[in-house]
């Protein structure tokens, strides 16, 4: 089971996921406060970082995402104005209800499924509606996804 992981342990996570292909979670959790600013200061993650933004409420509100992971499952995921959040797995009949916020500028959603806790956390991207996020099932990384803003 992971600790707790920070939003810096989360970037670098995304960062790892969108520059080196993989998700090393495990690396996170070892990970010193001295290894985080190395790598936080390093030009890749600076050029890496220069090309996200935040997240804004009049995007996200009444918006509908469809969400891909990379073990090739899909999602719609419905961000309502009211903050909440619906996520259909494709080809299934259920969905899962939950909340959404933004938190300096970072989209997270907390979805209840009847066996676990889902938290997604994603940034946004400038050059692109498909952002990056991380998925956590029941507080343990489970993978990464895509979503992209349905138009």
């Amino acid at each position: 089971m992971l600790g707790q992981i920070t939003e810096i342990d989360k970037l670098i996570l995304l960062y790892q996921f969108e520059t080196q292909g993989e998700l090393v979670s495990e690396s996170v959790l070892d990970i010193s406060d001295e290894e985080a600013r190395f790598i936080r200061t390093s030009g890749e993650y600076i050029l890496w970082e220069a090309g996200k933004r935040d997240f804004d409420y009049s995007e996200v509100a009444n918006s509908h995402w469809l969400e891909t992971t990379y073990c090739g499952q899909a999602a719609k995921l419905d961000c309502l104005q009211t903050r909440d959040a619906v996520l259909c797995p494709l080809f299934m009949s259920e969905q899962f209800h939950g909340e959404w916020h933004i938190h300096n500028g970072f989209l997270r959603m907390n979805i209840e499924s009847p066996h676990h806790h889902i938290e997604l956390f994603s940034v946004a991207s400038y050059d692109s509606n498909i952002h990056s996020l991380l998925l956590f099932k029941d507080k343990q990384l489970a993978g990464s996804a895509n979503i992209t803003l349905m138009v």
